[in-house]
């Protein structure tokens, strides 16, 4: 019997979870695309949604990870346009993956349902990206939060079906638009100073 890492199993479930989709795959399936026994799958993985689970927030990290690395802080002057266009940046980010790798932005979605969470804990990461390019020490990331819940719908995948529409860049553009008096509000102070 072949040995096996965690790379490997992820593709499998990830074949096998594009064949059959997630209600239908079983971790026996997944086992027969690595000539595994079941039992040497369990070694790893303690039952299918601990292996989807595993797979897929591995998957959401390699998706988000440039975008939350590319957060750093800026000066004044460039703070405003660097938040525009790393927001830009995440929400192509997510709409790529969402093209590249439909069925586990679907099966993120359905956990999401399942867990009842309209709001990720991703949004935490997210929001501390905002704090830190705008240089804001704001309590629980009070602004940054704000920000990224205004933008759901760029990103999260419930919405993900309206990420094509002919109007999706003009509609972010002008929901930044609405943001910017938050987004300035310190930027301003500075200035004044």
């Amino acid at each position: 019997m072949a040995k096996v890492n965690q790379r490997e199993i992820f593709l499998a479930a990830r074949r096998a979870l594009a064949e059959k989709g997630a209600d239908k795959v079983r971790l026996a399936d997944v086992a027969r695309e690595l000539s595994i026994t079941s039992a040497a799958l369990y070694k790893h993985f303690s039952n299918k949604d601990d292996l989807f689970i595993s797979m897929n927030q591995a998957w959401l990290d390699s998706v988000d990870r440039p975008i939350l690395k590319a957060a750093t802080r800026y000066v004044p002057s460039e703070r405003v346009q660097a938040l525009h266009d790393w927001l830009w940046d995440l929400v192509i980010q997510r709409r790529e993956a969402y093209k590249r790798e439909h069925e586990l932005m679907t099966y993120y979605e359905q956990r999401l349902r399942n867990e009842e969470q309209l709001i990720p804990a991703r949004l935490m990461d997210f929001a501390k990206g905002v704090e830190t390019i705008m240089a804001w020490n704001t309590f629980r990331m009070h602004r940054g939060l704000t920000i990224m819940q205004a933008l759901t719908y760029f990103y999260h995948p419930f919405f993900a079906d309206k990420w094509d529409d002919s109007l999706f860049q003009t509609l972010f553009e002008s929901t930044w638009l609405e943001l910017l008096p938050i987004v300035e509000q310190d930027i301003k102070i500075e200035g004044e100073g």
